[in-house]
């Protein structure tokens, strides 16, 4: 028969040596050497533009003595296939973790690539298609006749209630831009994304304004609704002054607009998002983004208020 007292101390005893061999298991994890930890790939491919170069990094423990968590990847191999092309690549003489085509071609719109790296024994791979073209043909700027008031934050600390804020007075300018509506490319069943930005060339910052504001934005292209043959965005920024009389500062804004796949897109719209560590990645394998975008924008001289420029002009010039 067996003993029922016998039989409890055989399941603590079975508890702690299972306690055991996870706290074992954590610590061993913990452990891991650096070589075992992945590489960080980095690359990007612009339609129309020259093979651009991959950057790989290896990844430091958690808190090294020197603050940086990077260092280069050096010793890898590379190779992308680029429609069909197999393309090595070269490390860099004077950066070291940077990786250059060692054939000088541009990127072909609408083809499919996937990129390898092999890093001491690691292997990091991804895959996408170029996207087509696009091209900026109008953007227009409203600037309005008077300022409003708002709440100016520079910081927000969630630890604490003492949150520094000013009022002030800032201008929300509204910005539409149009590019053109390519229904073989973006119809239903399109995979495409569009990245707007409007960038501001002036010192300011506010999180509570820009949470109102919307001077980016990350979204499906066929979701958004035709103009005749173009589609078009609308975002608004927003430039202070000191009093309810003053005139906006004369300024430039950069006007972007990023196609892209799934994979970018993911990428970009994670990169600010509060719960997450870190960006969605989509190299397998190792972490990183590896995709292909194409990629146009313009810059636009902003002079004052009750202003609209639009379309080619002197104030309006391609971005480099």
């Amino acid at each position: 028969m067996s003993c029922p007292r016998c039989y409890r101390g055989l399941r603590v005893i079975g508890a702690l040596l299972m306690a055991s061999l996870l706290v074992l298991l954590v610590r061993c994890d913990f452990a891991t050497p650096v070589e075992e930890r992945p590489f960080v790939v980095e690359a990007f491919f612009q339609t129309g533009e020259p093979l651009g170069p991959v950057t790989l990094r290896t990844t430091r423990p958690l808190d090294p003595s020197d603050g940086d968590t990077t260092a280069p990847a050096t010793g890898a191999a590379v190779t992308l296939r680029l429609d069909g092309q197999s393309i090595p690549y070269r490390a860099s003489a004077d950066q070291p973790g940077r990786y250059v085509p060692e054939t000088e071609m541009s990127v072909p719109p609408r083809v499919d690539f996937s990129l390898t790296a092999r890093w001491r024994g690691q292997t990091g791979a991804a895959d996408g298609r170029t996207p087509p073209p696009i091209a900026i043909e109008t953007a227009q700027v409203d600037v309005p006749d008077e300022p409003v008031q708002a709440i100016l934050v520079d910081s927000l600390r969630r630890d604490s209630l003492d949150i520094p804020a000013e009022q002030g007075y800032i201008y929300p300018i509204e910005v539409s831009v149009t590019w053109s509506a390519d229904v073989a490319e973006t119809d239903a069943d399109s995979t495409y994304w569009i990245r707007a930005q409007l960038q501001p060339y002036t010192t300011f910052s506010s999180r509570v304004v820009d949470f109102f504001l919307q001077p980016e934005e990350v979204f499906r292209e066929r979701t958004v609704k035709r103009d005749g043959p173009r589609r078009r965005w609308t975002g608004v920024y927003a430039v202070p002054v000191e009093g309810a009389s003053d005139p906006p500062p004369r300024h430039r804004v950069r006007v972007s607009l990023i196609r892209s796949g799934p994979a970018y897109a993911a990428f970009a719209a994670s990169r600010d998002d509060p719960d997450l560590r870190e960006p969605i990645f989509n190299v397998r394998g190792a972490v990183g983004i590896a995709a292909a975008v194409a990629l146009d924008s313009v810059r636009i001289d902003v002079a004052s208020s009750g202003t609209a420029l639009e379309s080619e002009g002197p104030s309006f010039r391609r971005s480099k």
